[in-house]
C-alpha cells in the first residue's frame, strides 16, 4: 500500500446522508486493490472472524483449517475437550502444518522438515534436534505455535481474532445472536455440519457476496427460472410433501422484512407459503411443546438469511447452510458452502434437506450459478469510473428505527427494521461498520 488512502482516509467512500435521503458507496471499494489490502489489515485482522462449527472438530485431535486475513489458522480439539486455535504455520520455516482442510491427527507434523506439534500447540519434536541445536540449555518451547489471541464459541459457532483488544463475542453479535439461536434451538442437541462441502471462486469482490445474501430485491428476477423449473419438475413427477420445494417467496409477493442488526450484521426474512414442505416441519409438535410460540412461528413459517460481518452467512430456508467467503483479491472471492442441520433429524427430513441444498445452494444447482452471473456482471460494471456510486436508498422513507413487532416478539433489538426484504436500509449498518473499521486510528 502506498499510503494514499491512509493520508486521505476512507471516510469519503461511504456517502452517509440519510437525513437528506442519500446513502451510497463509491464503487472503488469493490475494484481497488489498495482498498482491498487495507480491508484485510483493518477489518479481517483486527476483528472477530468466523472459523468453523464445533461439530467439524468432534473429537480429540480433530482439526479444521481456516483463515483470519492473511493468516492461515488451525482450530483443533484438545485433550480436555477444549478448543484451541493457532496460526497454522511451522515455527521453523513457515510451512503449513495441516495436509487437509479437515482431519484428525495426534500431532501436527510439518511435511517440509518434520517438526511436530501437539494439539495444545507445544513443539514436541524437532528432527535431529541434538545435531542442530545441541543438548545443554536448549528450550524447545520457544518454537511453540502462536495461539490466536482471542477465541470464542457462541452456541457451537467458533470465532477468532488476532488481537486482544476486541469486544466480547456477545457484544459483537448483539441482535444477531437471536438469529443464531433460532437455528440452534431446533434440536435439543444443537446443530451439526453435514459431511461434504462445495468451494468455488467468484470473479467479484467479497462484499458483493454479503450484499447478495440479504438482498431480497433480486430474488424474483434472478431466481424466476429456478422457481419455474422446480414447479415443472414437481408437476411432471407428481412429487408430494418434503419432496416439494417451498418456493412461494420466489414467485409472488409475500410478507417479508429486513433488519440492520448493528455491528455490520444484516438479515432478511420472507413468509413461507407452504411450510409443510420444509424438513423442520416434521418437528413442529416438539417445537410447540418446547419453545415459545413466537420462536416456533419464526422457525416454521419464516425463511431467514443472516449475514455476519464481515464474511459468513447463515441461511435457514428450504434447506440450511453456512456460506463462508474468503477474500482473495479486489476482484476475486472464494465461497465455501456447508449444509448444517439439527442433530437427530430423521432420515426422510435429512434426505430432503440435502436435496434442497443441492438444488439451491450448490453451483451445480439452479440458483447459485444465477447469482454468480449477476454478481460478476456487477463487478464488470463497477469498473466504470464515470458512474462511480452504488445506491442503497430503496425503502429509506419507510425505515423503522429500532424493532418492529416481529423483532419484539422474539426479543432482538435491531438498529432499524424494514417492512420488505426488497428494501436496502439494512446495508447502512454494514457499510457504517466497514467505514468505522477502515478509518480507525493505526495502532
Amino acid at each position: 500500500m502506498d499510503g494514499s488512502y491512509r493520508a486521505s482516509g476512507f471516510e469519503g467512500l461511504v456517502d452517509d446522508r440519510v437525513d437528506e435521503g442519500v446513502f451510497r458507496v463509491d464503487r472503488s471499494i469493490y475494484t481497488d486493490q489498495e482498498i482491498f489490502d487495507a480491508e484485510i489489515e483493518r477489518i479481517f485482522e483486527r476483528g472477530w472472524v468466523y472459523l468453523c462449527h464445533e461439530s467439524q472438530i468432534p473429537d480429540e485431535g480433530c482439526y479444521f483449517s481456516s483463515d483470519i486475513g492473511r493468516h492461515p489458522v488451525v482450530v483443533i480439539r484438545q485433550k480436555n475437550d477444549e478448543i484451541g486455535a493457532y496460526i497454522n504455520v511451522c515455527s521453523h520455516r513457515g510451512a503449513l502444518l495441516t495436509p487437509k482442510k479437515q482431519g484428525k491427527a495426534r500431532t501436527l507434523t510439518c511435511r517440509f522438515h518434520g517438526w511436530a506439534y501437539s494439539c495444545d500447540g507445544r513443539c514436541v519434536r524437532i528432527k535431529n534436534e541434538k545435531e542442530g541445536f545441541g543438548e545443554e540449555g536448549f528450550d524447545r518451547s520457544q518454537y511453540d505455535l502462536k495461539p490466536v489471541a482471542k477465541l470464542a464459541n457462541y452456541r457451537g459457532f467458533i470465532f477468532g481474532c488476532l488481537v486482544e483488544d476486541v469486544e466480547p463475542i456477545e457484544e459483537y453479535l448483539g441482535a444477531a445472536a437471536v438469529w443464531i439461536d433460532l437455528m440452534v434451538e431446533q434440536s435439543p442437541e444443537g446443530l451439526e455440519v453435514v459431511p461434504g462441502s462445495s468451494t468455488y471462486v467468484i470473479r467479484g469482490n467479497w462484499k458483493m457476496q454479503l450484499e447478495n445474501s440479504v438482498d431480497g430485491y433480486h430474488v424474483s428476477t434472478v431466481h424466476r427460472v429456478f422457481a419455474s423449473t422446480v414447479r415443472n419438475r414437481e408437476e411432471r413427477d407428481g412429487l408430494q410433501g418434503l419432496k416439494q420445494t417451498e418456493g412461494g417467496r420466489l414467485v409472488g409477493i409475500v410478507p417479508s422484512g429486513a433488519y440492520d442488526l448493528g455491528n455490520g450484521h444484516m438479515s432478511i426474512w420472507a413468509q413461507h407459503t407452504t411450510p409443510e414442505r420444509r424438513p423442520i416441519y416434521k418437528k413442529r409438535e416438539w417445537l410447540k411443546e418446547n419453545l415459545p410460540a413466537a420462536h416456533v412461528e419464526w422457525i416454521l413459517e419464516k425463511g431467514r438469511n443472516l449475514a455476519l460481518f464481515p464474511n459468513v452467512m447463515l441461511m435457514d430456508n428450504p434447506s440450511t447452510q453456512i456460506r463462508y467467503i474468503k477474500p482473495i483479491s479486489a476482484d476475486r472471492a472464494e465461497a465455501t458452502v456447508y449444509c448444517i442441520a439439527p442433530v437427530g433429524e430423521d432420515a426422510e427430513a435429512r434426505a430432503a434437506r440435502l436435496r434442497k441444498f443441492e438444488d439451491f445452494y450448490l453451483t451445480a444447482g439452479m440458483a447459485t450459478s444465477d447469482d454468480m452471473a449477476a454478481l460478476e456482471d456487477t463487478m464488470v460494471g463497477s469498473m466504470a469510473t464515470q458512474t462511480k456510486w452504488s445506491d442503497f436508498n430503496r425503502g429509506m422513507n419507510k425505515m423503522i428505527i429500532g424493532a418492529d413487532e416481529g423483532a419484539k416478539a422474539v426479543g432482538f433489538e435491531p438498529v432499524s427494521s424494514s417492512e420488505s426484504w426488497e428494501n436496502e436500509t439494512l446495508f447502512f449498518g454494514f457499510y457504517r461498520r466497514w467505514r468505522d473499521m477502515m478509518t480507525a486510528p493505526d495502532n
